[in-house]
C-alpha cells in the first residue's frame, strides 16, 4: 500500500467526524475566499494529499473508481457553461462536485486495509451521533444549547407550531437524511464490534439517529428508515452469519415505532402533516374590519372585527405571557396610505379570548392608539399569527386593510412622521407542493434534455414554469433523479447511474458469495446507507447539501474498496 504523509488518513477522519456540523459563518476568511470548517478540513486533506509527490498520482483501480465521478463533473461543466441563465451559479456548484470527486479519491486511497476501513466507519457514525444528540437537546428545550445550534442553522425548523429537530443541520430534512444513512452502519459496527462498549455504542448511535429522524417529522425519511430495517431483519433471517444483527435492529426498530406512535396519538400537528404536503392550508382567514376610520390624536378607538379561521388547524388561545404555547392572535401595523410601506410605529397584538377551530368565527377588539401619527391617511394592516412561527400572510392568507384619517387642530402640537420601511409581506414566497415542483423540471427537461438548465439552477428557474412573480430560490426539486435531468440532463443522468449502480450491483454479488464475515457486515450495512440516499430521493433531492452529498461520496468509496479487497486482496497494488 502507497505511503503518505502522517496527514492524510487523520483529515479523513476528521472530516468523517465533522460532516455534521458544518459552521454558518466561515472559520477562515481572506481577500480571496472563505472557508467553513469542513471546507478548512478538506484544505488540509488536498494539501496533504498534494504532499505525497508521485504518489498523489490515482493507481489504476483510483482511476476506475473515479471514472464515473470525473464523468458527471465533465457533464457538469458543460451544463453551466452552456447554462442559458445563472450560468455563474452553476460553475459555482461545479466546485462541490470537484470536492465530492476528491472525497471519493481520498477514501479509496485510506481505506484500503481493514483498521483504516473501521476507524473511517466509527468516525462517521460518532459524528452523527454527537449531532443527533444536539438534535435531543434540540427537542427537550434545552435552552443551554441555543447558541451552540445557532452555530448552524439560521432558525429552527417548524412544520405549523412543531418544531422539526435538525441538530447541527441547517434544515430538518437534511438531518434526517444524514441520519438514515448511519444508523444502518451504526448497527453493523455494533454487531461486530469485539468489545461491549463499543457494542452498547452502536446501538447507542443508531438508536438516537433513529429518534432523530422521527423527531424531525421526515415522512419520507421515517418511511425509508423503516424499509432499511425491514432488510436488515430479512437478512439477519434468511443468512445465519447475520444473526447479531437481529437484536439491535428489533431495537431500533422499537425506537422507530414508538416513536411514530406517540406522535400519531399524542401530536395533532403530526397527523395533519402525514396528510397535506405542507403548512401552507393549515393558516387562513377571513376578516370583517371596517373599511374606513377617523381618529383624532387624543382618542383611543375600539376597533371591532370578525374574524374566521378558513385553515385546517385549531387556533389556540393559549398563554398570552408564554410564547413558548404558541398562542395565536390578531396583530396589526400601520402602513403608508397607498399601503406599500411599513410604518416605524410598534405593531399591536389583539390576544384571542377562546380557542377557534376550523370554521368557526370569533369577534375581537382592538384598541388603536394614534399618538404617534401626524394628521393623515394610513393604513391598518389586520392579520393573524401564531407567535414566534408564523404571520399568516406568509403562507398565502390575504391580510385585511381599513383605511384611517389622522385629524389634529391647528393648535396641536406637531408630531413627526415616522421612518418607514418597504413591506415585505408582498413579496412572500408561495409554498410550492411537490407534484407542482415535480411538473415544473419536466418542464424544463423538455427545454434542455441533453444537458439540462445548469448545475443547481432548477431553483433559479422553477417558479418562471409554473406563472410565479416571486419564489423560494432555496428550494430543490424534491425528488433527485428530476432535479439531475433538470439541471445536467440526460448526459448527467446517466454519468451518476454509471456512478452508483454498478458499484451496488458488485455489493450484492460480493454479499451473496462467501466472503469475509465482519467485511460483509460492513458491506451491507454501506449498501443500506448508499440505498437510504437513492429511496428516499424519490422524495427529495441532497446532493446540493455538501454533509449529505460527502457522506454519500464516502460510503460509495468504501464500497469499492470493500468490493475490490473481495475480489483482489492486492487491490492496493499500482
Amino acid at each position: 500500500m502507497p505511503a503518505w504523509p502522517a496527514g492524510i488518513y487523520p483529515t479523513a477522519l476528521l472530516l468523517a467526524l465533522v460532516l455534521p456540523f458544518e459552521a454558518i459563518q466561515p472559520v477562515l476568511v481572506t481577500p480571496w475566499f472563505a472557508l467553513t470548517d469542513e471546507k478548512l478540513v478538506l484544505l488540509a486533506a488536498a494539501t496533504a494529499w498534494l504532499l505525497l509527490g508521485a504518489r498523489a498520482i490515482p493507481t489504476a483501480f483510483e482511476w476506475r473508481a473515479l471514472a464515473p465521478s470525473l464523468a458527471l463533473l465533465g457533464v457538469a461543466v458543460a451544463a453551466a457553461l452552456l447554462a442559458p441563465e445563472f450560468g455563474d451559479e452553476a460553475l459555482k456548484f461545479v466546485w462541490r462536485l470537484v470536492a465530492a470527486a476528491f472525497v471519493l479519491l481520498l477514501i479509496v486511497r485510506v481505506a484500503r486495509t481493514p483498521p483504516h476501513r473501521l476507524g473511517l466507519l466509527w468516525a462517521v457514525a460518532i459524528g452523527a451521533g454527537a449531532s443527533a444528540l444536539l438534535g435531543v437537546g434540540e427537542a427537550s428545550g434545552w435552552p443551554a444549547l441555543d447558541p451552540v445550534l445557532s452555530l448552524f442553522k439560521v432558525a429552527p425548523t417548524r412544520i405549523g407550531p412543531d418544531l422539526r429537530v435538525s441538530g447541527s443541520f441547517q434544515y430538518a430534512t437534511i438531518a434526517s437524511m444524514y441520519f438514515e444513512m448511519v444508523a444502518p452502519l451504526a448497527l453493523v459496527l455494533g454487531a461486530t464490534a469485539t468489545r461491549r462498549p463499543l457494542r452498547w455504542l452502536g446501538l447507542a448511535i443508531a438508536g438516537v439517529c433513529t429518534a432523530n429522524v422521527v423527531l424531525s417529522l421526515t415522512r419520507a425519511g421515517i418511511l425509508t428508515l423503516a424499509l432499511v430495517f425491514a432488510a436488515l431483519l430479512v437478512c439477519a433471517w434468511l443468512r445465519p452469519a447475520w444473526r447479531r444483527l437481529a437484536a439491535p435492529t428489533l431495537a431500533a426498530t422499537g425506537v422507530l415505532i414508538g416513536g411514530v406512535a406517540i406522535l400519531v396519538l399524542r401530536d395533532p400537528v403530526f397527523d395533519m402533516r402525514l396528510v397535506t404536503e405542507s403548512d401552507a392550508d393549515w393558516y387562513g382567514a377571513t376578516y370583517s374590519a371596517p373599511a374606513l376610520l377617523r381618529l383624532e390624536p387624543d382618542q383611543t378607538l375600539s376597533v371591532g372585527l370578525d374574524v374566521r379561521n378558513e385553515g385546517r388547524i385549531v387556533w389556540s388561545a393559549g398563554s398570552s405571557a408564554d410564547n413558548r404555547s404558541h398562542p395565536f392572535a390578531l396583530g396589526y401595523r400601520w402602513l403608508t396610505a397607498d399601503g406599500t410601506r411599513v410604518l416605524d410605529v410598534p405593531p399591536g397584538e389583539v390576544p384571542l379570548s377562546h380557542d377557534v377551530g376550523p370554521g368557526e368565527t370569533i369577534h375581537l377588539d382592538a384598541l388603536v392608539d394614534v399618538s404617534q401619527l401626524p394628521a393623515g391617511t394610513y393604513r391598518l394592516d389586520w392579520g393573524m399569527l401564531q407567535r414566534d412561527v408564523v404571520q399568516f400572510y406568509e403562507r398565502g392568507s390575504v391580510d385585511a386593510e381599513s383605511l384611517v384619517t389622522v385629524t389634529r387642530p391647528a393648535n396641536a402640537p406637531l408630531v413627526k412622521m415616522p421612518a418607514t420601511s418597504p413591506r415585505d409581506d408582498e413579496a412572500a414566497p408561495w409554498v410550492v407542493g411537490r407534484l407542482e415542483l415535480w411538473g415544473a423540471a419536466l418542464r424544463l427537461i423538455e427545454t434542455r434534455p441533453l444537458l439540462g438548465v445548469g448545475p443547481d439552477n432548477f431553483r433559479h428557474l422553477y417558479g418562471a414554469q409554473l406563472g410565479l412573480e416571486t419564489w423560494d430560490e432555496r428550494v430543490q426539486a424534491n425528488n433527485l433523479y428530476l432535479e439531475l435531468l433538470a439541471d445536467v440532463g440526460l448526459f448527467g443522468l446517466a454519468a451518476f447511474v454509471w456512478r452508483t449502480v454498478p458499484t451496488l450491483a458488485r455489493s450484492i454479488r460480493t454479499l451473496r458469495a462467501p466472503t469475509d464475515v465482519t467485511a460483509s457486515y460492513w458491506l451491507l450495512g454501506l449498501a443500506l446507507g448508499v440505498l437510504a440516499f437513492l429511496v428516499h430521493g424519490l422524495l427529495d433531492s441532497f446532493l446540493a447539501f455538501t454533509p449529505t452529498a460527502l457522506l454519500f461520496w464516502m460510503l460509495l468509496a468504501m464500497m469499492l474498496t470493500l468490493t475490490a479487497a473481495a475480489q483482489n486482496p492486492q487491490v492496493s497494488g499500482r
